[in-house]
């Protein structure tokens, strides 16, 4: 069931909703993918309170929030050749209502002429058919240690709303595979 969301640029005062949203998020999405301990280590030291309002301040950082409060965000860097989505993460609660959407087309909205990327560890399931329904396709693979584990991930590609023919930057065409 989805519902109304406001989705808005987030604020230095959303960082403690953002840091509970990315703990929440990260240890239900990971379970079972990654070891417990890489798990919090990366929320402690991706998701510390200034590494956060650093990303807040510099990167095209959205939230989304409804009647609970702030339920998802999504972290965007511009890419010489993409818009490359960091982050997208919303509360396991309310997963499936559309709020991880309502970012995702915010971001469309004001990108519309850049490809998007976001990559995904391989397996993670919750993540690889969030991408695959919102027209992203998986492209090549990436080795990436994450504090002493080495995840493979997938790079996902989602086409331009409104590519511009001189452009001419788009996402590769074929990935390692």
């Amino acid at each position: 069931m989805s519902q109304d969301w406001t989705v808005r640029r987030a604020a230095l005062s959303d960082v403690p909703a953002i840091l509970a949203v990315a703990a929440a998020a990260w240890r239900d999405t990971y379970n079972g993918l990654l070891n417990p301990g890489t798990i919090e280590r990366f929320i402690e030291r991706a998701y510390s309170p200034e590494r956060v309002e650093s990303r807040v301040i510099e990167d095209h950082f959205f939230v989304a929030e409804g009647a609970e409060g702030i339920v998802a965000f999504a972290d965007a860097l511009e890419q010489a050749d993409r818009l490359e989505l960091a982050a997208i993460y919303t509360l396991p609660k309310v997963r499936g209502h559309g709020a991880g959407t309502a970012l995702l087309s915010k971001l469309v909205e004001l990108f519309p002429e850049r490809d998007m990327s976001a990559d995904v560890v391989e397996n993670n399931r919750k993540g690889e058919v969030f991408y695959e329904r919102r027209g992203f396709a998986p492209r090549e693979r990436l080795e990436a240690t994450l504090f002493g584990e080495t995840v493979t991930e997938r790079r996902w590609w989602r086409p331009a709303e409104n590519a511009v023919a001189s452009q001419g930057q788009r996402g590769p065409t074929s990935g390692a595979g």
